[in-house]
């Protein structure tokens, strides 16, 4: 069975995640539920770069979960829905799918809880929870024990036994170990016949009670805490799984039985790192297993799914050894498991792309199906099976060993005694009493919670995570006088080392000291310790005391605290109120680090400048309506003027008809003739008020109209600039966003590198791209490798965020064996190696083309600015229009007064850069010069003499034809060419060259160094070879020698292969190299030995018979 959901919301505490933090306030809602479906809208801005139009994404699932919005916070803090609203609070989840789990393992099913989804969309909020928002595994946990006590059942007795284990770059280790007791590379998984899948040497807690379970979980998180915070690994990174070992032993008629399930709860690493193994094209890609386990399990669920639906090719493998996390649950994913799978997703706009990916990966997931079988193995048959494995290993190790194994049967023996030594673990363990289990483990648990515990009654300082289950999990406190910090495992019981341990690149072996006197603490680092001790994003001043308050953020190097004063409260209260979080921590030091970053008065003016641009736009668009209003009442008005003076005219006109036929007979004809002439007058009048009319009534039109249209110009322009305004806010808080993530793994390269005793250094730079259509460039961030000075190359974010996870290895190699073990890394394995940039962009030059739209010369001297904004020289530009005779520039009868009159016609454009000056004088070297033209596929390139020259001549001359001229090339011409300049940096070749020969250099003495081994191990091979031959003969020879000769001396048997035997090797030759000679009579008589005596019991050969190895011997024969 598999059971999917999609829940939909972030569920980090406010202000945890910047991430989180800035998609709040720019991005939009993309996410919706309506019962088991997930809706994902498209964003309108990728709807219109896709031309897919808004259609909604649909997928659906057994359950979808929304918790976006639509809750609120009880006195407890607990999250419920408010009357009406969707939202799902942890209970229901629960009741949803954590119930059914419990109820599966009640009858004796495996079963598998899997929390999947990018980083702090709530995986681990829906797992563990937060506050009183319990999530399933607590929940799941006290329902346990809460079953168990009801049971009323005499016969039917319950065991439990809890592991919890993590994965990270592929090495399991066991978080119920202390990190300083566990195994360098981690604990083994195997697979056996009856034990099916297990870990060799997990360390499993007997517990009976619900706060006994919460303090094995307690104890693994402060182990996780102390790797994750002290040893740089980054829980983003890591899987957790903690198994829950659930027996229910029934006794029936003195017959014994039990059902066996194993629980297992897991929280995977952030979707997201699975397709940032680092680092698109980065050479060292696949050096990092630090995503191995993501890209397996994504390859198991596919082929998994393939076969569920038939897609699969017959016999087709399921990859499940290709990770050890597919290998640990490859029950839970294909076998006998009741499974359940939690996809989380952001519901932002900004992480559109991962919501997709994880819906996606959640649709392929619900295909699988498993068929689960309740477990049913009666303890002592299974006592019986493995004690006859077990005895059968013995017998095949003890076989193998008198015959003497060759190196590949050696390793299979190797391998059959430790699995021995684990059948023999099992056996141990099942032949233990519950009750002796739960005893030794309540020990073992009081002995870790005395080790643990620490007055936090005084000042102490606590640690801040960008995992909120892990902060506040390190607690080291300040007592009365001097407490040091210090290079050192705050797991070691070493009383000379210093009270704050930690284990970092960057501290000192006596980093700083923290001085109580009566509660008031003061921080105090000398030397270059300073430098990385800082309070509040401000380094400490050099042997100057920094008295802490409450709620300060203190970092040691990479490590960031929170100082508490208990009689001020507590550090929950600090985070829960969003006084103190991970992400402002990060943001100050980030601030600190960075010079010429926003104050706070230009954060305000440009909040300000916002408020501004958004007043002017609105109080346009008011201005535009208003005047639309009044063109239309004026109008109006005018028209109510016409009709009254029209119904004037025809009035008056009615009254003199009237008039005229009440003239007398006689004066009828000429009284006729007036009132025509009166009639045409009439006429006359009408029509020149209806034309004087309509002439105002246009005149008012065009002035209604034009004022309109520079209403509308205003509005544009007014919410064009504050789009400006909005994309350069968007921009700033993506380089913030990108500073945040680079400039804390900049400083700790810096710290590894130099804890490996590197002479390199990385920097971080900001680099501003300029487009031809003039519009703001995209800023990014990028790490400078610098080597004395020299800029060696570039790496992007995600090859940075690789390569630190590839240092931290190697320091943690140099840390178990030596420096000198990572001394002469090969190229290929090196993280500090790349091809360097010996070329590289010195700048970039735009010119204007509209002056060749309005058909005109432009000759300009044009800044080359380089990509940090820096006027880095100028180059000489001409861009000139060629009339029709061929000559340069337009004459006056070929000038057109628009634009559009162009079209069609034939354009000739005649594009001259003489020279450039002032370039700087370490990149001015083999000068060139890239651009690209309309649409043209190549970009067009000249180049200066070869050479050093700060004023570089190129006199490149070129004329481009368009013909015919269509409205794309008219608004091209509305753009800029961009000249892009590059020069080559002599110290990066100068660097290239010495890090070659080094490279050569350290080859040489790698392979020297092999062949030295290769030829130990042989002469090693051959001592082990010769040994064995002597050892045969050995076993061959008699015991005694009975025969006499004549001459009453004993006669020495012929041995095999002996030396002056008949079978003795003819080639064997002494040390210096002489055939040695056999002792041998010419008629093969034995020669005589000499002898000490007559009667010895014991012959020798002369001492000069033969060498071994430089040395006489001489060999005795008994």
């Amino acid at each position: 069975e598999k059971a999917l959901n999609a829940q939909a919301g972030p569920w980090r505490q406010p202000g945890s995640s910047l991430q989180g933090h800035i998609a709040q306030r720019v991005t939009k809602l993309c996410v919706d539920v309506e019962g088991p479906t997930t809706i994902l809208q498209n964003p309108p801005e990728l709807a219109e770069e896709s031309g897919k139009g808004k259609e909604p994404k649909k997928f659906t699932f057994d359950a979808s979960f929304w918790s976006h919005d639509g809750f609120e916070n009880d006195e407890r803090g607990y999250s419920r829905a408010l009357p009406g609203s969707k939202y799902a609070d942890q209970m229901h989840v629960f009741e949803t799918f954590g119930k059914k789990i419990l109820d599966n393992a009640w009858e004796g099913y495996h079963c598998t809880l899997f929390a999947y989804g990018q980083t702090g969309a709530g995986k681990s909020y829906s797992m563990v929870g937060y506050g009183a928002n319990k999530g399933i595994v607590p929940i799941s946990c006290e329902e346990i024990f809460k079953r168990i006590q009801a049971n009323t059942d005499a016969g039917l007795s319950f065991e439990v036994m809890v592991s919890m284990v993590e994965i990270y770059n592929e090495q399991v280790q066991d978080l119920l170990v202390r990190p300083k007791d566990r195994p360098k590379k981690g604990l083994d998984i195997r697979e056996h016949n009856e034990l099916g899948i297990y870990i060799v040497g997990v360390s499993k807690r007997a517990v009976d009670s619900y706060p006994a379970i919460e303090a094995v979980v307690d104890e693994g998180t402060h182990n996780r805490t102390v790797g994750s915070t002290l040893m740089n690994a980054t829980s983003s990174r890591a899987h957790t799984v903690l198994t829950i070992e659930f027996k229910q032993i029934s006794q029936v008629g003195g017959q014994s039985g039990q059902k066996l399930a194993l629980i297992n709860l897991v929280d995977l690493a952030g979707s997201e790192k699975a397709g940032q193994t680092g680092a698109s094209g980065d050479r060292l890609k696949e050096g990092c297993a630090i995503n191995k386990s993501l890209s397996a399990l994504g390859n198991v669920i596919e082929k998994l799914a393939d076969k569920a639906t038939g897609k699969a090719k017959p016999g087709a493998i399921i990859p499940y050894r290709d990770s050890k996390l597919t290998r640990l649950l490859q029950n839970a994913l294909g076998g006998s498991s009741k499974t359940v799978m939690i996809c989380a997703i952001s519901p932002a706009s900004s992480n559109y792309e991962e919501t997709l990916s994880t819906l996606r990966y959640a649709d392929r997931a619900k295909r699988i199906k498993n068929t689960a079988a309740i477990n049913e193995n009666p303890q002592d048959k299974l006592i019986r099976q493995l004690r006859e494995e077990n005895e059968k290993l013995r017998k095949m190790v003890g076989t193998g060993s008198a015959a003497g194994p060759d190196e590949g049967s050696q390793e299979e023996m190797a391998a059959k005694a430790a699995e021995i030594a684990a059948l023999e673990q099992a056996l141990q363990e099942m032949q233990q009493s519950f009750a002796e289990r739960l005893s030794a483990a309540q020990k073992q648990a009081q002995a870790s919670k005395k080790k643990a515990s620490a007055d936090l009654k005084q000042p102490h300082i606590a640690n801040l995570n960008e995992d909120l289950l892990l902060t506040a999990k390190l607690k080291f406190p300040f007592k009365e006088g001097m407490t040091r910090v210090g290079r050192g495992s705050s797991e070691d019981q070493d009383e000379q080392g210093p009270e704050v341990a930690l284990q970092v690149p960057g501290i000192l072996q006596e980093h700083a000291v923290v001085e109580n006197k009566d509660g008031v603490c003061s921080l105090t680092a000398k030397g270059e310790a300073a430098l990385t001790t800082l309070v509040n994003g401000t380094a400490v001043q050099d042997g100057v005391p920094a008295t802490l308050n409450h709620g300060d953020r203190v970092a040691f190097g990479q490590c960031i605290f929170i100082f508490v004063e208990p009689s001020k409260g507590k550090v929950a209260d600090l985070i829960n109120s969003g006084q103190v979080s991970y992400a402002l921590a990060r943001k100050e030091l980030q601030q600190g680090d960075v010079s010429g970053g926003p104050t706070e008065e230009e954060i305000k003016a440009s909040r300000e400048m916002a408020e501004e641009l958004e007043r002017k736009a609105r109080e346009a668009e008011e201005a535009k309506e208003r005047a639309k209003a009044e063109a239309e009442e004026l109008l109006k008005k005018r028209e109510e003027e016409f009709k009254q003076q029209m119904e004037i005219k025809q009035k008056q006109w009615q009254e003199e008809i009237e008039q005229r036929k009440a003239a007398e007979d006689s004066e009828q004809l000429a009284a006729t003739a007036a009132a025509a002439e009166q009639a045409r007058i009439h006429a006359e009048e009408v029509t020149r008020l209806q034309k004087e009319f309509e002439e105002r009534q246009k005149k008012q039109e065009e002035m209604a109209q034009q004022k309109i249209e520079e209403l509308e110009r205003k509005a544009k322009k007014a919410a064009a600039e504050e789009e400006g305004h909005r994309q350069h806010e968007l921009a700033m808080q993506k380089l913030e966003e990108q500073l945040m993530t680079v400039m804390p793994l900049v400083k700790e390269a810096n710290l590894i590198i130099a804890e490996l005793q590197r002479p390199h250094r990385l920097e971080t730079k900001m680099h501003c791209e300029l487009t031809a259509e003039g519009k703001h460039g995209a800023v990014n961030v990028a790490a400078a490798v610098m080597l004395n000075g020299t800029r060696l190359f570039e790496w992007n974010p995600e090859t940075l965020e690789n390569r630190v996870f590839i240092l931290r290895e190697l320091l943690q190699r140099a840390e178990e064996e030596s420096l000198e073990a990572i001394k002469d890394l090969p190229q290929e394995e090196d993280p500090l190696w790349d091809p360097i940039q010996v070329e590289r962009l010195i700048g970039v030059s735009q010119v204007l083309l509209e002056g060749v739209l309005l058909q005109v010369e432009n000759k300009v001297d044009a800044r080359i600015l380089s990509s940090e904004g820096q006027a880095v020289g100028t180059m000489k530009v001409e861009i000139i229009p060629i009339a029709k005779d061929g000559s340069l520039g337009i004459p006056d009868e070929e000038v057109v007064d628009e634009p559009e009159e162009l079209l069609g016609t034939t354009m000739k454009i005649l594009v001259h850069v003489p020279k450039a000056v002032d370039l700087p004088e370490a990149l001015a070297n083999d000068v060139r010069v890239e651009f690209n033209y309309f649409i043209d596929e190549k970009p067009h390139h000249f180049e200066a003499e070869p050479g050093h020259n700060c004023f570089p001549e190129f006199n490149y001359k070129e004329t481009f034809i368009q013909d015919p001229v269509t409205s794309r090339f008219l608004e091209y011409l509305q753009s800029k060419l961009v000249f892009r300049v590059y020069g080559k940096d002599l110290g990066a070749a100068d660097a290239a060259k010495e890090m070659m020969r080094v490279a050569e250099d350290a080859k040489k003495r790698r392979e020297g160094d092999a062949r030295k081994k290769a030829e130990e191990q042989a002469v090693a091979a051959a001592a082990k070879a010769a040994a064995k031959k002597v050892e045969d003969q050995e076993e061959r020879t008699p015991a005694s020698v009975e025969a006499t000769d004549v001459t009453g001396q004993q006669n020495l048997p012929e041995l095999p292969g002996a030396i002056g035997s008949s079978e003795a090797e003819p080639g064997l030759r002494s040390a210096a190299g002489a055939d040695v000679a056999s002792p041998m009579s010419p008629d093969s008589t034995p020669a005589k030995p000499a002898s000490s005596g007559a009667g010895d019991e014991a012959a020798t050969f002369p001492p000069d018979a033969h060498d071994d190895g430089g040395k006489k011997c001489g060999c005795t024969i008994a």
